[in-house]
């Protein structure tokens, strides 16, 4: 098939290849005998270095061994094994294993070493030029492995060698000594020189590291070992960090003292990052570092750094090691033996508040991008550090930063405004010292300005201002301590009246005449001393909650019922200023206003007061009686109330519209400025505008069984939107045979429906209201027997209390005067106790007014109430059961004790109730009125009401008209009725006893007196005339007079006989019978 030629050529390829592949084969194998050769080499020299390293360093160790173990040996001995570990080190080889370092330091630590049959310390070789360079260099290996070592392993209790070397060779006062190695070869002053030495060092060891991680850790694990009390642990850690503080404070002792040492700031710096910020170390080293960094902290650092403005340091530490800094600092300043601290108090005020300028913008209690880290006090965290620290260790601190806010330190800085008489110079006041007041940066500037400086008041007036600044900051950083920060400052004894007088002393004028122009300007923050006029209303706010009658009006204090009249003076003229400052958005309240809610609270703590048991003049609340601050369109507009032409609510309403925010602020924030009457007309014109501005939706339509007006109620409204609500809502009944009644509902039924159920609501029996014994009702705290719906239910009622009143329709119903208050968004009163449990407010009368010692009586912050047979116990604070009432917390116990049962108790069922009534009704109407006020809008009047008023409001039916003989009998005999009388009938007929507020012009549906037949067989209408013509005159078994509460009708048989029409009506009016009674 293939020719020879192509056979040739194939077998000649072939042979080739063979060639070719033996070759490669023949080179690979050459090359790997060659690779496996310089293998082998590699190896073996690698092998033989190891050898003979290994038998090197077993030299080498061996050597160590000998010398150390060797009794005399000498110091230049010691200098060859110093550098034999240096240069070990240097190559990763450790001389002597894991005890190698320790061995060193032991000699060193020793500090004894033979030369020339002596012993000699190591020092003599720093001072000798042929060895002085590597001796520093090896000592300072040493060191630094030592604090290395010390500061990286937790295991603290081990490492006493090396705390004990440190101690001596850290300490630059260790480095002298009277020997010398050989005369020739000593530097000059060897001393200086030597003492120079032992600077550098210091400079340049301790102080390039940052030991305050590892105090912090340490610190973590002496709170675990307290928790778990292993002694032996704990007196261990205690031990090292005690010893560490000692080393910190070698820079600060050596500050400036040569050349080579540090400087004092940053000798200070030191001493604030590495110690001052450890979280609680004041508490946990001993007594003799306490007194040694107490001595050095409070004299020389801190004054230093303050005074330099050292926010550098600050920035460094972050907020929570100035936090931290600041804690300790108050802990140094706080000892019992540190005697003169009662001269330096102004002193930590000025510490505190540096430190919480710094602190504050490091914290908030919002997350956001700018705070993004959780934090254990505050919330959110900015700093840069700390914030993973155990809330354990935070806690620690806050116990530490409480003393601030102590009883003892209160009455020590409170004393001298506690002492204050206005009476006498404040020259006589102690701590207006130049010694004292030259320590505030502020009072240095006021004598720097003039010649004789400024007056003693404005001295003190500007410490005072000092110290409630401080505490507002306090407030503002601690939310959490804030109630407990002002329950100690309300509660000081005297301090509050005494802050009065003094406050009256502030300025030229006097009479608090520079918070009221302060008022007037643009910023009111721009007043120095405006922080104590915050502070006090916030304070005395909390007071008034536990005052009484007898406090004000018998022993007069803290404020006789004259200087009330001075102070409610002044908070009306004052946040009346405050209000009307301009503001971008109308809409909105000026800033000063927002700031000042206190004194608000505080002016309609004193008006509540006044309207319980009067004490002011006549109009001294309205804005008339003001001299000073009301425009003339107030006065205007309120001087027309007797314009018959237009008015005076309208007026006012006119100028919200126009865009005048200010009536509406007056409306709504000091509405006891202007009468009654005007805010009943302008409540009345909102709700009507309310009502105009509502969409025209379809009306709701819903059918109750009269045998269960609420459930069937709640069923088909409570997912009624507040349109809903606001809207047209018809009824039909259906009655106990299950017939649904006949007719048209017009207004007439629902009002029927709503006072049917919100009278059910209220029984006490259904168990959703308790009342008092004066038959006022408040939220049940044990409504809980209603089902997991109970609080829905009580935001139902809300909701049909609001309709009531955004209708008109008045309730026969008594509300607690505290649930008034709470409507309202008010405090209340300790007094207010006496109208819910009179035993409980007497017992805390009795333990307010207790002379003796409140601790005899064995109390603690703990309640307990019978709940359903069963007794339960309850804190009234955090750990309130261990903590007993004193004669020094029994007011805040009186004031904790009055909120539980006022406010704590039945606290989710109020928020709701209050929540649904303001879906109908907005929070800013009723804001008009105060407590007894809004009793009055939502029952009516609570006097007899007026017989020709409601005669003039009558609408007559059926043939009756105003002058029909029947009538005219009518109006005598009800002209006659007593009061008891006078009230049956308005029931009677409307429903309600109280006649509606501003007169019967205002009760929907207008009263209406219809004819009817007195035959009680015959049916209305025109026979019911016919009847009347055959003048049946003695027919004492006819008709009794009948009503239809839900249309405000009384339907009356024509009866001609006074004697007669007078028997029939007050016999039905006494039955109370209602709807359709024959």
């Amino acid at each position: 098939m293939f020719s020879p030629t192509n056979q040739s050529k194939e077998k000649f390829i072939e042979n080739a290849k063979l060639q070719r592949e033996k070759r490669e084969k023949e080179r690979t194998k050459k090359l790997q005998l060659e690779n496996e050769t310089k293998a082998a080499t590699v190896i073996q020299t690698w092998w033989r270095r190891r050898e003979l390293r290994s038998k090197s360093h077993a030299q080498c160790q061996a050597w160590w061994q000998n010398f150390m173990e060797s009794d005399k040996l000498s110091i230049m001995d010691f200098y060859q094994l110093l550098g034999v570990y240096y240069i070990a080190g240097r190559h990763n080889i450790s001389l002597g294993g894991s005890t190698g370092l320790r061995q060193l330091v032991k000699r060193l630590t020793n500090n004894k070493f033979k030369h020339a049959n002596i012993n000699v310390p190591y020092y003599c070789l720093l001072i000798d030029m042929r060895y002085m360079v590597q001796s520093v260099k090896y000592l300072k290996n040493i060191i630094m492995q030592c604090i290395s070592l010390c500061t990286s392993s937790n295991d603290t209790a081990s490492f006493s060698p090396e705390l004990t070397f440190l101690l001596q060779y850290l300490n630059p006062k260790t480095y002298k000594t009277k020997y010398i190695l050989e005369p020739g070869h000593v530097i000059d002053i060897p001393d200086k020189i030597l003492q120079s030495t032992g600077q550098t060092i210091l400079r340049t060891t301790l102080c390039q590291f940052n030991l305050r991680n590892a105090m912090i850790l340490c610190v973590q694990q002496i709170i675990k070992f307290e928790d778990r009390r292993d002694v032996a642990k704990l007196n261990a850690s205690k031990l090292w960090l005690s010893t560490m503080t000692r080393l910190t404070l070698y820079p600060i002792e050596h500050a400036e003292s040569s050349s080579d040492s540090l400087d004092t700031q940053t000798a200070s710096h030191f001493l604030w990052i590495n110690t001052l910020a450890v979280p609680y170390i004041t508490r946990l080293i001993n007594d003799m570092m306490v007194e040694r960094l107490r001595q050095l902290a409070l004299s020389v650092v801190t004054p230093y750094l303050i005074d330099n403005k050292s926010s550098n340091c600050l920035d460094r530490i972050s907020g929570n090691g100035s936090l931290f800094l600041l804690a300790n600092l108050i802990d140094l300043w706080n000892n019992e033996g540190n005697t003169p601290r009662s001269k330096h108090g102004m002193q930590v005020i000025e510490w505190v508040s540096y430190f919480l300028k710094h602190i504050e913008p490091s914290f908030s209690d919002r997350q956001s991008p700018s705070f993004p880290s959780y934090h254990p006090v505050f919330k959110w965290s900015r700093a840069t550090w700390g914030n993973n620290i155990p809330s354990a260790v935070f806690d620690k601190v806050m116990i530490q930063l409480e003393y601030v806010w102590s009883r003892s330190f209160m009455d020590q800085i409170f004393a001298d405004i506690v002492q204050f008489d206005q009476k006498y110079s404040l020259k006589s006041i102690k701590s207006i010292k130049s010694s004292e007041s030259n320590k505030l940066p502020f009072m240095k500037k006021s004598r720097s300005d003039g010649g004789n400086g400024i007056s003693s008041i404005g001295l003190f007036s500007i410490e005072v201002a000092s110290i409630f600044s401080m505490y507002l900051q306090l407030t503002r950083l601690f939310k959490s301590h804030q109630k407990v920060i002002m329950y100690k400052i309300a509660f000081t004894p005297h301090l509050m009246s005494q802050l009065w007088k003094l406050m009256n002393c502030f300025g030229p004028e006097g009479n608090m005449v520079i918070f009221l122009t302060a008022a007037k300007q643009t910023d009111i923050n721009k007043e120095p001393l405006v922080d104590i006029l915050k502070v006090f209303c916030e304070a005395c706010s909390i007071v008034f909650l536990t005052l009484d009658d007898v406090d004000i009006f018998t022993h007069q204090r803290p404020f006789s019922p004259s200087t009330l009249i001075q102070l409610s003076n002044f908070l009306n003229q004052f946040y009346f200023s405050l209000i009307q400052q301009h503001t971008d958005i109308p809409s909105e309240l000026p800033a000063a206003a927002d700031t000042f809610k206190s004194a608000r609270r505080l002016l309609l703590q004193i008006y509540d007061l006044d309207l319980h048991n009067p004490f002011c003049p006549p109009n001294h609340w309205l804005l008339l009686s003001m001299s000073t601050g009301v425009k003339s369109f107030f006065r205007a507009l309120f001087s027309s109330e007797g314009r018959k032409d237009l008015s005076s609510a309208t007026m006012f309403l006119e100028n919200l519209k126009q865009g005048d925010p200010v009536p509406l602020r007056i409306l709504q924030l000091m509405p006891h400025t202007v009468s009654f009457d005007m805010r009943l007309k302008i409540f009345r014109e909102w709700v009507a505008l309310d009502k105009y501005s509502l969409p025209k939706t379809t009306n709701k339509h819903i059918t109750v069984k009269r045998t269960q007006v609420l459930d069937d109620g709640y069923l088909q409204l409570v997912n009624l939107p507040t349109s809903g609500w606001k809207g047209t809502i018809k009824v039909s009944f259906v009655n106990e045979f299950g017939i649904a009644e006949a007719g048209i509902d017009q207004g007439g039924p629902f009002k029927e429906f709503l006072t049917m159920m919100i009278t059910e609501a209220f029984e006490p029996n259904y168990g959703l209201f308790s009342s008092t014994k004066s038959n006022s009702f408040y939220p049940n705290a044990t409504s809980s027997v209603h089902g997991s719906h109970h609080i829905q239910l009580f935001e139902f009622i809300g909701k049909a209390l609001g309709k009531a009143l955004y209708e008109g329709v008045l309730l026969d119903v008594q509300f607690a005067g505290f649930l008034l208050a709470r409507l309202l968004g008010r405090n209340v009163f300790l007094e207010e106790l006496k109208e819910l449990d009179e035993e409980v407010w007497r017992n805390l009368t009795f333990i307010k007014h207790y002379e003796g010692d409140v601790e005899d009586l064995c109390l603690s912050f703990e309640t307990d109430e019978l709940v359903f047979g069963k007794h339960e116990s309850h804190e009234l604070k955090f750990r309130g059961r261990t903590t007993a009432v004193t004669n020094s917390n029994k007011i805040e116990y009186i004031y904790l004790m009055a909120d539980y049962k006022l406010n704590q108790r039945a606290k989710e069922q109020t928020k709701a109730l209050i929540r649904g009534f303001r879906t109908v009704i907005s929070e800013n109407w009723i804001r008009l009125f105060s407590p007894p006020e809004l009793q009055r809008v939502l029952s009516g009047e609570d006097t007899d009401f007026d017989v020709n008023d409601l005669r003039r409001h009558t609408q007559y039916d059926n043939g009756y008209f105003d002058h029909h003989p029947v009538i005219r009998l009518l109006w005598q005999i009800i002209a006659e009725f007593t009061s008891e009388e006078k009230r049956a009938f308005l029931k009677f007929v409307t429903g309600c006893a109280k006649p509606p507020l501003g007169g019967f012009d205002y009760l929907q549906p207008p009263f209406t007196i219809r004819m009817t037949s007195i035959d009680s067989n015959s049916i209305d209408g025109p026979k019911s005339i016919k009847s009347f013509l055959k003048m049946n005159l003695n027919n004492k078994a006819g008709r009794l007079p009948s009503s239809s509460t839900c249309f405000n009708l009384l339907k009356l048989p024509a009866y001609v006989k006074k004697p007669l029409l007078k028997e029939k009506l007050i016999y039905a009016i006494n039955a109370n019978n209602g709807f359709e009674l024959s």
